[in-house]
């Protein structure tokens, strides 16, 4: 029940007496607040916050909490229960090394816009990128957010603040001839990971799922490998995104050289099919230092990353023209627009098409003019 009345505090004249008004808030908390002059004062001071109450915009603003305060209610509340295991740890890792250093002990409510912008300076002056900053930035935002939607405060700096500017990263992928002498070199040199190699040039799959791959998810009957889950801290996990939940078609050639090396593969109670000597997860660091990187190198090839060969899965499929809607599903992007935009500079008839728009404007304007002039 919303209310106004006298509250006396002593002075050093006696005992004088200011406004106070009393409600409930939009958690049903009791709440007080004094120091109004007048009725009058009081009066539409409690209209405007009963108001508010009714619309569930009300906030009463916590002056006492951290950043840490706020930050660590965010994890517990939402990154633990909504957030992958990796997205979690790399949170706890910004938090750590990056955010509290500067921001945990001050007062949330002191964070401003210009406060961000600091932080932003400071941290380009470390030479940390552009990207990583911009995934700072996120969470910090998040974090106020979700003190926003409990109730505490009502201010969201980082909404004011502009997101830095990330530079494209230059694709790269393995051309035919690069393909056949990393296969070839593979098979000679490092015949374990070879089929590993084979695999994930020629279906686009995530390195964390041909690590979690199970020979169970191989379909010899439809040909085909279900993808639905990864692999992080030697643990199965979810998909990156729903989308990347699909069953990615296999070539006979790929057929052939898993059927081969299932004979060969070390048997483990995880039943992979990429595994360690003991048939337990590869660690992605050795896979990379100690069969990726050499087979480059021993083949003549530049560095190209592990996970540019989904890219070089998506070019072998563009170049022979295929629907950009099969190669989203087969590699399994959120939205065709993510494969548009990633691949389309790639599309060998989007190039020929826009070319012929143009010769076709011009051969209209040809016919325009001998009509006209009748030449």
């Amino acid at each position: 029940m919303a209310s106004i009345g006298k509250k006396p505090y002593e002075t050093k004249k006696g005992t004088a007496f200011s406004w106070e008004v009393r409600y409930t808030d939009t958690f049903g908390r009791r709440k007080y607040k004094s120091g109004f002059k007048t009725k009058v004062e009081a009066e539409k001071a409690l209209a405007n916050i009963v108001s508010k109450v009714n619309n569930g915009t009300y906030v009463q603003t916590n002056k006492t909490l951290t950043f840490a305060n706020i930050a660590e209610k965010h994890m517990k509340y939402h990154a633990e229960i909504h957030c992958k295991l990796s997205t979690n740890h790399s949170y706890q890792s910004y938090l750590k090394n990056h955010i509290f250093p500067l921001f945990g002990n001050m007062k949330a409510i002191d964070i401003t816009p210009n406060t961000i912008n600091e932080y932003i300076k400071l941290k380009q002056n470390t030479k940390l990128s552009n990207s990583s900053i911009n995934k700072h930035l996120a969470l910090i935002g998040a974090v106020f957010q979700s003190a926003i939607n409990e109730g505490v405060l009502n201010i969201n700096p980082v909404y004011k603040v502009k997101k830095l500017r990330e530079p494209q990263k230059e694709m790269e992928i393995l051309t035919r001839a690069e393909i056949h002498a990393v296969i070839e070199t593979a098979k000679k040199h490092y015949p374990d990971f070879a089929p590993l190699l084979f695999t994930a040039i020629f279906t686009g799959m995530r390195r964390g799922e041909l690590l979690a791959l199970t020979w169970d998810k191989i379909n010899w009957v439809t040909r085909q490998i279900k993808v639905d889950r990864s692999v992080y801290n030697d643990q199965f996990v979810t998909p990156k995104t729903p989308k990347s939940i699909r069953r990615i078609n296999m070539t006979d050639e790929l057929v052939k050289v898993l059927k081969e090396w299932r004979l060969r593969c070390p048997n483990g109670e995880l039943n992979l099919v990429f595994p360690n000597n003991e048939g337990k997860f590869m660690d992605a660091h050795n896979l990379k230092r100690r069969r990726y990187l050499p087979v480059l190198r021993r083949a003549g090839v530049g560095y190209v990353r592990f996970h540019d060969l989904r890219h070089t899965f998506a070019s072998l499929l563009l170049a022979e023209n295929v629907p950009a809607k099969y190669i989203q599903d087969q590699i399994g992007h959120s939205s065709i627009k993510t494969t548009m935009d990633r691949y389309s500079h790639l599309m060998p008839e989007v190039h020929q098409q826009g070319i012929k728009a143009l010769d076709n404007f011009f051969e209209k304007e040809k016919r325009e003019e001998i009509k006209k002039f009748g030449t």
